[in-house]
């Protein structure tokens, strides 16, 4: 499933069923300290639920979503109806060159008329996404972004959570098929002996601060997806809506990545939910948008390993 997902711990499980299929948590692949509420492992679900029903009209079905709670959790049902005049999908070729290009962009200035597609794209209630365009504009997330990546990098059980889904070699990468693959951050491969004494021991605020501020400077738009619940629903239409932007995005030529540590520490997302002219609305996931360079694919598991 190419769905995008917090250190890509892909994080989803599929069931057939007679006529749907349906997406559940896999609460095994969990981030207790980057993401405890399973926040964005609900926004990740809704990403692997667009890309499902993408794929579904290109086959000729139509399908009807459910969000059903079922025991303290919450699944998406997917009714699949066969229709033989199914409009086909323009943005199903593009689900398997969509990817997170976390290297260095090179200041583009995207076209208003791309941002006004790329905003035509949030079609469920509650969902928006807000454009910051320019350094003026984009400099007022500066405070957010840096104070979140201070708590986030000071905080060893992170470093250590972020070690654990690290793949420092193609073979690691591979054999598990998920995790953050370091030759997509442009890092050597080193083994996972090295790799992680190098991140535990190196890795610092200062120095991502110096990283973060380089990569902003080089950046000329950022969007943010809010929401108006902060509930498992809301995150899900948030992955929706994000996917179709994503893809949207590729068709136009550009990529994106992300800069989630705001949204995803709780004390400087209720300063982003204050201080921001988005009364009401929950700050989801905070995206960089532009030219870069391609970079190496991450890996993706079998698809046996996420049926059941």
């Amino acid at each position: 499933m190419k769905a995008p997902s917090s250190h890509n711990s892909q994080p989803w499980l599929f069931s057939r069923e007679k006529d749907a299929i349906c997406i559940v948590p896999d609460f095994s692949r969990t981030l207790t300290v980057a993401d405890p509420q399973n926040r964005e492992l609900f926004i990740s679900l809704g990403c692997a639920a667009e890309n499902t029903m993408i794929a579904a009209r290109f086959y000729g079905y139509n399908s009807e979503m459910h969000i059903e709670s079922v025991e303290e959790s919450t699944k998406i049902r997917l009714r699949l109806r066969k229709e033989e005049d199914q409009v086909q999908p323009d943005l199903f070729s593009y689900i398997n060159y969509r990817q997170t290009t976390r290297n260095m962009y090179d200041n583009f200035i995207i076209p208003q008329e791309y941002k006004m597609e790329l905003k035509n794209t949030i079609t469920l209630p509650n969902i928006d996404v807000i454009f910051y365009t320019g350094e003026d504009e984009i400099k007022k997330l500066y405070p957010y972004i840096l104070e979140s990546n201070n708590i986030q990098i000071s905080d060893l059980s992170y470093i250590h959570e972020l070690i654990q889904w690290m793949r420092f070699s193609q073979n690691e990468a591979v054999r598990k098929g998920d995790g953050l693959y370091v030759a997509c951050f442009g890092f050597p491969l080193m083994g996972r002996t090295i790799g992680s004494f190098v991140v535990g021991k190196f890795m610092s605020a200062k120095r991502e601060e110096r990283r973060l501020l380089k990569q902003l400077s080089k950046t000329s738009t950022t969007a943010l997806i809010t929401s108006m619940q902060d509930d498992p629903t809301n995150w899900i239409h948030t992955g929706i809506c994000f996917q179709r932007l994503a893809l949207t995005a590729t068709k136009l030529n550009l990529n994106h990545s992300y800069l989630n540590a705001p949204c995803q520490v709780p004390c400087v997302r209720l300063q982003m939910m204050s201080q921001m002219p988005f009364p009401g609305a929950f700050p989801q996931l905070l995206i960089l948008l532009g030219h870069s360079e391609k970079m190496p694919f991450a890996f993706r598991r079998r698809i046996n390993d996420v049926l059941i």
